[in-house]
């Protein structure tokens, strides 16, 4: 992910020349859930990964906590801890998560791709600047300031590109952080379409098979009722 704050420097160390063709195409089917930590905590925030080159659905985390400080503090929950709690949570299962960044700082250092079990995303650095897209961090719910000038402040109650990295933005219950390839307009800034703008949604069951279900099973029930048999003493 580039940061407001990394366009900057860029924008003063030269200019973006898009010769390389990357993909950033937004998943059509359904959403994959994958529960971290105990369902019964009063708490969920969403970690959602959504880019065709890991498939057709998005991966969405719901991690659950107990407390929305960080433990034995009284420091909020951050996009960080979302994301190292999810990576925690889901070693070694098939949904296991790996971000794949530019340095020992983590996401916040950039994000270049993920790794979701045995399958790995578009790889792009965000220092290549031959290329044609770049991963785009996206928040909705929750806060966060901008750690440089004027220090922005957002609460988005819908999808917004974030005004910087994972560490500055908090977290509240039902938030959502998400990750798409995204490609670039004029001014540098993603121009992408959202995490989940285009997944579908899973079909509501309908009324017919239920009603035809439940008359079978009602003559299912009929047919198989013993007959009660009379005795004489």
């Amino acid at each position: 992910m580039i940061s407001k704050k990394s366009f900057l420097i860029f924008s003063v160390s030269g200019s973006l020349f898009m010769t390389a063709l990357l993909h950033a195409d937004v998943t059509s089917g359904a959403p994959v859930i994958v529960d971290v930590g105990n369902s019964t905590d009063p708490y969920v925030s969403y970690l959602v990964i959504d880019d065709t080159s890991l498939g057709n659905s998005a991966v969405e985390y719901a991690w659950y906590y107990y407390d929305t400080n960080e433990l034995g503090t009284t420091n909020p929950l951050t996009g960080d801890d979302l994301i190292n709690a999810v990576v925690a949570g889901t070693s070694n299962t098939p949904y296991s998560l790996t971000p794949i960044t530019e340095g020992a700082q983590g996401v916040d250092a950039g994000v270049d791709g993920f790794k979701i079990g045995n399958q790995t995303s578009t790889i792009v650095s965000i220092f290549d600047s031959s290329a044609t897209a770049y991963w785009a961090y996206w928040i909705k719910g929750g806060s966060q300031t901008a750690s440089y000038p004027p220090y922005t402040y957002v609460t988005p109650t819908n999808w917004v590109i974030a005004e910087d990295t994972p560490f500055d933005r908090l977290l509240t219950n039902g938030s959502y952080d998400g990750w798409t390839l995204s490609t670039l307009d004029a001014n540098y800034n993603y121009d992408g379409p959202a995490p989940l703008s285009s997944a579908s949604l899973i079909p509501e069951p309908s009324t017919l098979p239920i009603i035809l279900l439940s008359l079978a099973t009602l003559l299912v029930a009929i047919r198989w009722k013993p007959i009660r048999k009379s005795s004489t003493i």
